[in-house]
């Protein structure tokens, strides 16, 4: 029988993925994909890591300051990337990610290549489940919000939305920034819980696990990616009874979600009931 100690480090994972995932949901809503998320993680992580470790700050206020700075790292980043779509924007993510890990494996007083460690032990269950609780709290009350709505209408036609009033500047530096505060508060409680910070956590392939929750949950609603970041999340726990097939079957399973339902587990439903339309060339008696 498996005991509560193997379950809870698989259940705190999962929570602080749906928290990092709720903040890409946010910054993907204006159509902002980002590929910098593990990157934004570990600055967070790192940020807090150094204040209570070097400085001995409190567990909170360090979370905070490490918060702040993912705002201002995400307000940077959709300046940067503010004229850019689709797949050029990806790309600068994706440079941005790998810059700030050769900058952070470049840095002594961060551990450089072998990592910050000595980090004390601060994060528990209770504070997961606090901090998932608040980070789904804000990406429900922005997602049903007016600068959420705008913010679709960003993502499916800037042109359109500008036409109507829409700030597009506006909509995408606080959707970014907004949501690189929840991903850069999952990386601190990452990093108080693990015990250490890498400059290897930064690079895409970490990246391209919570991009993995958001395609399979499906874009357009929240409840599908927080649902897919904990189903994928203890996956590849409940199949450790395969043993060597059980990331062959955690692959298989993605594969059949998308072939399954290629707009994501839980797609939003449209509102209201479809108007019927009258065929070109049709006349009414």
């Amino acid at each position: 029988m498996v005991s509560w100690g193997f379950w809870q480090p698989v259940i705190i994972f999962s929570l602080l993925n749906v928290v990092i995932t709720s903040g890409l949901y946010i910054t993907a809503l204006s159509g902002q994909l980002s590929m910098a998320t593990a990157a934004l993680a570990a600055i967070g992580g790192y940020a807090s890591a150094v204040l209570t470790t070097n400085f001995d700050w409190p567990f909170l206020p360090a979370i905070l300051v490490a918060c702040a700075l993912g705002a201002g790292c995400g307000a940077l980043l959709a300046l940067l990337t503010i004229r850019m779509r689709d797949f050029i924007l990806k790309l600068t993510t994706l440079a941005f990610g790998e810059a700030i890990g050769v900058i952070a494996f470049n840095i002594p007083y961060l551990g450089g290549a072998n990592g910050f460690s000595g980090i004390p032990l601060y994060t528990t269950m209770p504070d997961v489940v606090i901090a998932t609780a608040i980070a789904i709290y804000v990406a429900w009350c922005f997602d049903r919000s007016r600068l959420g709505f705008a913010a679709r209408a960003v993502r499916d036609d800037p042109v359109a939305a500008a036409a109507t009033g829409i700030s597009i500047a506006q909509v995408r530096i606080i959707t970014f920034a907004l949501g690189t505060v929840l991903v850069a508060g999952g990386g601190a409680l990452s990093a108080h819980y693990v015990l250490f910070v890498t400059p290897s956590q930064m690079g895409f392939y970490f990246s391209l696990t919570y991009i993995i929750f958001l395609l399979c949950g499906g874009m357009q609603a929240l409840w599908g990616p927080l649902l897919a970041a904990m189903l994928l999340t203890a996956a590849p726990e409940v199949l450790r009874f395969t043993a060597e097939f059980r990331l062959i079957l955690y692959g298989g399973i993605i594969v059949l979600v998308v072939l399954w339902r290629p707009n994501g587990l839980l797609p939003r439903r449209a509102i209201g009931a479809p108007i019927m339309q009258t065929p070109i060339g049709s006349r009414h008696e």
